[in-house]
């Protein structure tokens, strides 16, 4: 996975990607081997980039945009909320 600097900590991007390009982006800690790296920063992005407004084209747009936007595009972690059973 690529490494995004964000301020002056080091962090590497973890992509889901879906067919139709709409993303969920987790930046998480670097660690040494054995400790548990720590999910910080997420960006979930639409099929478009939201600086242009155009479409991605492919996953190696969505990453570049990922790696390259501004600071501000990312929010603190957070875990999607868990689906709601069906009640009968």
């Amino acid at each position: 996975m690529p490494d995004r600097f964000r301020g002056s900590e080091k962090y590497e991007l973890v992509q889901t990607l879906k067919d139709d390009l709409t993303s969920s982006n987790v930046l998480r800690t670097i660690v040494e081997e054995g400790q548990t790296p720590v999910n910080t920063w997420r960006l979930n992005l639409g099929p478009r980039n939201p600086q242009t407004m155009e479409d991605f084209k492919n996953a190696e747009e969505v990453e570049n945009f990922c790696l390259l936007c501004p600071d501000n595009f990312w929010s603190p972690y957070f875990e999607d909320p868990a689906p709601e059973e069906e009640g009968e």
